[in-house]
This record gives C-alpha cells, structure tokens and sequence, in this order.
C-alpha cells in the first residue's frame, strides 16, 4: 500500500485515538459509579519515601525547619536523593517532609523541612493534605485540579502489596518542580515500588490516558 500524505496519516491517528478515547468514557460513563472526562494523554513517573541508609559518608548536610531550628544532620548524598523525593525517613524513624523555600539577602535558596506526625506516616502533600501509598499523585493544577479524583485505566488491575487490586484511582494531592503539563507523578509510599505498575504495563515514561472523575 502506498504511503499516506503526511497530513491525512496524522489526521487519521488522531481519528483513530477520538473513537478509542470517547469509546472508553461512554462505558464508563455507563458505570453509575464513575462521571469521567478525558484529560490526555499524560507522561506518568513515580516518587516515594526516599529512605535514609548508613552509607559511610561525613554527615554535614543540616536539615533545618521553617524557623531555622535543626531538625537533624545527613550526608550531602541522601540530601540529594531526599529532595528530589520531598519526603524522606531518617534512620531514628522520622519521616521529613519538604514544607517551604527561603531566599537569603544574596539570593540564594533553602529548602525548609519539617517532621511529620502520626496522621501522615508517609509524609504530606500540598497543604497538609496526607499521602497514600499508591493512590496519591502530584499533578500540574493548571492540567488537574488539586483534590480531583483521577483516573487511570492504564493502573487498573495491579496488585498491591497488601493484596488488594488496584481500580485505577488515585486523588491530586500534590505538585512538583518537574510536575509540569503532560506529566503525572504517582507515588508508591517507603521506596521505589513502581515494579507493581510496571506489571500490568504502566511505566515511567510510557503515555497513558488520565480522566477526571466529575
């Protein structure tokens, strides 16, 4: 078969993509307990509780709160890895979480931290809204609202750690620097666990279809 113009080609994929798109939300929309809309098609990758380990080396990094007080002192290398994350548990237990930038007079920037309590055990999002393991997800608010219900079908079907089976939900509660337009973070609680997801074939970097549930 000869080659399509280049235009007709593209204007027929994305034919193609509307009819398996609208298809999806008219039968979910058939399931009185999902009211969807189509975001897009968005890049997802994973975040997590980055844990801190005896790794060897000089601890001189000083985490300190919003008032400047000191909540504890790690090595530059888990600094790295913790503020990368947002979150993190030090090896006494606490779990840190980002809470605030500074700038000092010459310009330069501080990340403020602060150690979160029993009612969030893996850390908090925007606000002191809690992170849950494999539901919760940052999101660019100008794409997704933050508190929306998200939808991914991509998600759907894989097991859980406890067991349970995965239905595709999970809830905005979150943002992040590199969280910007077609990307959407998902976040898997103590460590990287995003091998659950990558079972049913969802992974970093791969596109996937995001609804909103209304």
């Amino acid at each position: 078969m000869a080659r399509l113009p280049s235009a007709i080609a593209i204007a027929l994929c994305l034919f193609m993509y509307a009819e398996k798109s609208f298809a999806e939300v008219n039968a979910l929309r058939g399931n009185s307990q999902h009211d969807v809309q189509l975001v897009g098609i968005l890049r997802p990758s994973f975040y997590w509780v980055s844990l801190e380990t005896v790794d060897g080396q000089v601890k001189d990094q000083k985490l300190l709160d919003v008032d400047g007080n000191l909540i504890a002192t790690i090595s530059k290398s888990y600094f790295k890895k913790l503020s990368m994350e947002g979150t993190g548990r030090l090896l006494d237990g606490r779990v840190v979480n980002f809470k605030t930038r500074i700038t000092h007079p010459d310009g330069t920037k501080e990340i403020r931290w602060r150690v979160c309590g029993p009612d969030a055990p893996y850390g908090y999002g925007v606000g002191d809204a809690t992170l849950v393991p494999f539901r919760s997800v940052a999101v660019d608010p100008k794409v997704i609202p933050l508190g929306s219900k998200v939808y991914i079908p991509a998600a759907k079907g894989a097991v859980l750690p406890d067991g349970t089976v995965h239905d595709g939900m999970f809830s905005a509660v979150d943002i992040g620097d590199l969280i910007q337009l077609k990307k959407i973070d998902i976040f898997t609680g103590f460590g990287d666990q995003e091998s659950f997801f990558e079972k049913v074939g969802m992974q970093t970097g791969k596109m996937v279809d995001v609804y909103l549930e209304k």
